[in-house]
């Protein structure tokens, strides 16, 4: 069979093994050449011993060393994987004192490659739904059998039932440290949603589809407000999680200041004014708040959220009933708007509004 053995990996088992025999060790190929050594001299040199394992499939035992056959001193030891010889470990030393580590090296070897074998699996698994959530939210077709299959990979039944999209975008200034220790805390609260795929988009997202609940998404996100900013769609089916990422999307640009997770159906207003570009966003507010003070707006903002409950916006603020009647005929006399006439008032209210989203 074709060696299964990355050149990193025979480099690991010889170092792993050095640091517990403290021998030289060599990996040998199938076709008897060293292809890893402790020992940087015999790397690609052909050892007669190791292919004498490997066409016998038993430990050799070399006593002598012999000139020209680039043998030493030592035990070849052919290592077995699913039922086949796939490389040979050789210990070189005085085969009395080698020959103890024998069982010892070659189950440590054995370990190691089902652990790369475990690895292997999963990066496949990651290339698999990663290609499929590519797929989904470019709205591609997808065979029915390959999408149940990494279904089937991420343990999930079944494509059936109403779906989610979250996305979730980290700050650019996220320095790589910082962004170590999110990953796994992100894969984490991701899994805590229920059944879910999800991947990483370069340069700065993730993304999350899920037939769980990823209201709990809120919480992971209240820790790590400065890192990152969430957007949850809306529910559909699976094959149409396109339309659901665009609401996460639209809800990630209409995340109000002070606030970094929001879902879809929680937008009204917002949902329009998103989609105002930058340019008319910036007009509009320079126009109707531009002659106001940072005061004022915070007024405004105590007002209508209250509502626009004097008595309530009054106690929120501290002040009295008369000095904020006072302070709003300032606001109408400053802008030429009157926030206690609605029709004039939601012309400030989304001005207040295009003002959050734009952050």
């Amino acid at each position: 069979m074709s060696d299964p053995i990355h050149i990193r990996l025979a480099n690991q088992i010889v170092d792993t093994l050095k640091s517990i025999c403290n021998h030289d060790i060599n990996y040998i190929d199938m076709q008897g050449k060293i292809r890893a050594s402790t020992d940087a001299s015999r790397i690609g040199d052909y050892h007669l011993g190791g292919l004498e394992a490997i066409r016998s499939g038993e430990n050799i035992r070399i006593t002598e060393e012999k000139p020209g056959s680039g043998m030493r001193k030592g035990i070849n030891m052919p290592i077995t994987h699913h039922g086949e010889i796939i490389a040979v470990i050789g210990i070189t030393g005085e085969v009395e004192e080698v020959e103890k580590y024998a069982y010892l090296a070659q189950h440590i070897t054995q370990l190691l490659l089902r652990e790369h074998e475990l690895d292997r699996k999963m990066m496949n698994r990651r290339e698999q739904t990663a290609h499929i959530i590519h797929r989904l939210l470019n709205n591609e077709r997808i065979p029915e059998e390959y999408l149940n299959s990494v279904l089937k990979q991420n343990h999930i039944d079944s494509a059936d039932g109403l779906w989610q999209t979250a996305a979730v975008r980290v700050n650019p200034r996220c320095n790589s440290k910082n962004l170590s220790l999110l990953e796994p805390r992100i894969s984490q609260a991701f899994e805590q949603t229920g059944s879910c795929i999800y991947t990483f988009r370069y340069p700065n997202e993730y993304i999350l589809m899920t037939k769980g609940d990823p209201a709990g998404l809120r919480s992971f996100a209240e820790k790590y407000g400065d890192l990152l900013r969430i957007g949850i769609g809306t529910r559909e089916k699976l094959t149409r999680q396109h339309l659901s990422y665009q609401a996460a999307l639209l809800a990630v640009k209409s995340l109000p200041a002070g606030k970094n997770c929001i879902m879809f159906d929680d937008l009204d207003l917002e949902i329009l004014l998103a989609e105002v570009s930058g340019t008319t966003a910036d007009a509009y507010v320079k126009r109707f708040l531009g002659p106001l003070s940072e005061e004022d707006c915070r007024i405004l903002d105590a007002y209508f959220r209250s509502g626009m409950s004097l008595k309530k916006t009054a106690e929120e603020l501290f002040l009295h009933k008369n000095t904020l009647q006072y302070r709003l005929n300032r606001i109408r006399e400053k802008s030429d708007y009157d926030p206690r006439v609605f029709r004039e008032a939601v012309v400030l209210y989304t001005a207040m509004k295009l003002c959050e989203i734009g952050g």
